[in-house]
């Protein structure tokens, strides 16, 4: 839906025909609750007309000329019990409208959460569905709550409304009508605002969203380094301040306006009840009516006001947070993967044997020139495969390709001679492990940083133990009191704080505790140590034996040793081949290679120790 600043009639009409939609959305997560909660409105707008009817008679018993105590004395009773029940009523609702809060909170930001985990990962690369995500998450945990609290206040308070003003008509109908004629003026003022409102906290999305990485990177370990060794704090806090001075500005111009028209509305319908209390005052002393009526409709009349203020207040947040709700609904309607939407339709993928692309080419969105161009190979089970290339050549792309976490848009992919787009992704994603360079570091215990990488085996401890002496893990047998109980990272109580390649090796052991029939490395080698990277790549050639084993790199030592290189160039592949036949027939290959071993003597020593170990 497009937001526009100014506030027309049908916009209107479209916003609140949305009603029933989100009370749909509410019944769908929380009928019981709800209903309840509407009954007990209900109820209590009745009372405060009943109370007052109760008290006018009490009154009026009191002044009348035959007094009579046990008449009194039962009116009394009947106000204390009214009185008694509006208390229990109250704390009833209180309990079941705390209740329904924490309960619609969790339930909608559950279904958030899912919705993200069904998207796509363009839609994450997207800064539009960003923006609309952040504004979606920001306010889910009130803004849905707010509408429901807000139908349940009007409905307390119209039922009161139309009571008092029942209440009233029956004396004076006229003068009755005048007390509805401003708050409906009033209304299309304060609807006005809430727009206007709306769409200053829809248009700062994207700064909202810088604002929310300068804190956080101001407030956790793994800027603190660079922050404090650069001295950033100064700049960063600086930027905040200036994101946040014009938030403060732009809500306290909102603020102004509805303070304004607040004032307005008031003195307003004061100067009508004033009129209204007048006259019935005048009323009582020509003796048309009894002091009883006189002191109820004032009390009616301070009923009428202060409830069409609560109406015209609840049809605010309703409408403001109806906005609100059709960003819920348009990112509910995001499209997902095709993929992922008819899975059951599509062919169980079998342990892979053979993968063929064929012509495939992508283009990212938003960008003209192609990152893939046209590739063509096959990659087969039994073979190493080594992709290398300058950055920015199209290797991460290939493999997001390979493995499903962005579609084919232009030729195909072969999976076992049957086309991905026919296949179940879920179970073709089952025989793929992969250590991605961004792998992650997950703040959890190391049972679940292993396990994570096949689910259903997560209390298969003893699988874990051997799959860490896999990976060489020894600095966790270096201390004791690394269980797989031990949570890691820093940022909750008793966390163990890894080095960039320790948490490397993790994730490398959450890929091999995989069952899969095809391993890829991106970039194993970033946070190793020659050590490290030669134990890594043995396991590697390992474990692929008689699978597809892919590794990407950037340098040619490991590279070597693969069954075959794939050089690649923006976007396309330009070699195929072994090392020494890469050196005679692509021209950039051999240009890497000649780079790689311009070093420094000491370098140069280095690089024949560390390919003297892979050879070993």
């Amino acid at each position: 839906m497009e937001v526009k600043e100014q506030l027309k009639l049908k916009e209107l009409l479209f916003i609140m025909k949305q009603m029933p939609r989100t009370i749909k959305l509410i019944l769908t997560l929380e009928r019981s609750l709800f209903l309840k909660l509407i009954f007990f409105s209900v109820i209590t707008g009745v009372l405060p007309i009943v109370s007052l009817y109760i008290s006018q008679e009490l009154i009026n018993s009191l002044v009348s000329i035959r007094k009579d105590v046990s008449i009194v004395i039962t009116i009394f009773l009947t106000y204390l019990g009214v009185s008694f029940c509006s208390e229990i009523i109250s704390q009833i609702s209180d309990y079941y409208n705390g209740k329904f809060q924490l309960n619609i909170g969790y339930k909608l930001n559950y279904k958030v959460m899912k919705k993200s985990s069904n998207l796509a990962l363009k839609d994450f690369e997207n800064p539009q569905i960003y923006d609309k995500l952040e504004r979606v998450t920001k306010e889910i945990s009130y803004k849905p709550y707010q509408i429901i609290q807000a139908i349940i206040t009007m409905t307390t308070s119209f039922v009161t409304l139309l009571t008092s003003i029942a209440f009233l008509m029956s004396w004076n109908p006229k003068v009755s009508l005048l007390l509805l004629v401003i708050p409906v003026i009033s209304l299309f003022y304060f609807l006005k605002i809430g727009q206007q409102e709306f769409f200053i906290q829809w248009k700062r999305a994207g700064q909202e969203r810088k604002s929310w990485y300068i804190s956080y990177i101001l407030t956790h370990d793994f800027s603190f380094k660079e922050l404090k060794l650069y001295n950033l704090k100064d700049y960063l806090l600086k930027r905040y301040w200036s994101i946040k001075k014009s938030f403060i500005a732009q809500d306290t111009k909102i603020l102004r306006k509805k303070t304004y028209l607040n004032l307005i509305y008031e003195i307003a319908v004061q100067l009508v009840g004033a009129v209204i209390i007048f006259i019935a005052i005048m009323s009582a002393f020509a003796g048309k009516i009894m002091v009883g009526n006189v002191m109820s409709y004032i009390r009616s009349v301070s009923l009428v006001q202060s409830h069409s203020q609560s109406i015209m207040t609840s049809i605010y947040s309703i409408y403001n947070s109806n906005l609100y709700m059709n960003q819920l609904y348009e990112f509910l309607e995001l499209e997902e993967e095709s993929n992922q939407l008819s899975n059951q339709a599509k062919q169980k993928v079998d342990p892979l044997h053979s993968i063929s692309f064929q012509n495939v080419s992508f283009t990212y969105p938003n960008q003209e020139k192609q990152t893939i161009k046209h590739v063509n190979v096959t990659l087969q089970k039994g073979e190493r495969v080594a992709i290398v290339g300058p950055n920015g050549s199209g290797k991460s792309t290939l493999i997001k390709l390979l493995t499903g976490l962005y579609e084919v848009q232009q030729g195909d992919i072969a999976i076992n001679r049957k086309s991905i787009k026919e296949l179940d992704m879920d179970s073709y994603m089952k025989q793929i492990a992969v250590l991605f360079q961004d792998f992650m570091k997950y703040e959890m215990t190391l049972k679940e940083n292993i396990g994570f990488g096949q689910i259903k085996k997560l209390n298969q401890t003893q699988s874990m133990y051997e799959v860490l002496d896999i990976v060489k893990a020894d600095f966790l047998k270096d201390h004791s009191s690394y269980q797989l109980d031990t949570q890691l990272g820093v940022w909750f109580d008793e966390g163990r704080q890894l080095s960039g390649g320790q948490w490397q090796k993790i994730a490398l052991a959450r890929a091999y505790f995989r069952e899969a029939s095809m391993y890829i490395l991106d970039e194993p080698s970033a946070a190793l140590d020659p050590i490290a990277e030669k134990e890594t790549f043995d396991t590697f050639f390992s474990l692929s034996k008689d699978k597809i084993g892919i590794f990407i790199s950037h340098r040619l030592v490991a590279a070597k040793l693969a069954d075959r290189i794939i050089v690649m160039d923006n976007g396309e592949i330009v070699g195929i081949g072994k090392h020494e036949e890469l050196l005679k027939t692509c021209p950039l290959y051999k240009k890497m290679d000649e780079s790689e071993n311009y070093m420094n003597p000491l370098e140069e020593e280095r690089s024949k120790w560390k390919e003297a170990q892979y050879q070993g």
